[in-house]
């Protein structure tokens, strides 16, 4: 099992944000489900809990160490490629506002 707070090269984060930018309908809706829970347990809208834990971890929160190693159980690294999952989205969101925003 992999640190829950090993970061990823720069190459892997950037394969995590493309793979998160051609995701199935059925993965889109799981991470909406996701952000919808992380919601609910007073997280950041938008935010996934995977990422939300590895944020925790990061700050050496035992919740978010424990979520983070359970995760890598069935991800290597889950908590990091989430979080470049999230920031691909957030980008891919603001490009696509972007035009409406400045008035274009």
């Amino acid at each position: 099992m992999s640190d829950p707070l090993t970061p990823l090269p720069p190459s892997q984060v950037s394969q995590q944000e493309t793979q998160a930018l051609h995701e199935s309908f059925l993965h889109r809706a799981l991470v909406g489900l996701d952000q919808f829970m992380n919601v609910l347990t007073d997280g950041d809208p938008d935010e996934t809990i995977s990422s939300r834990a590895a944020r925790a971890a990061e700050a050496g929160k035992p919740w978010g160490v424990g979520l983070s190693k359970f995760l890598n159980v069935f991800q290597k690294d889950h908590g990091v490629k989430a979080q470049a999952g999230d920031v691909a989205r957030a980008e891919q969101v603001q490009k696509l506002e972007e035009p409406e925003l400045n008035g274009k």
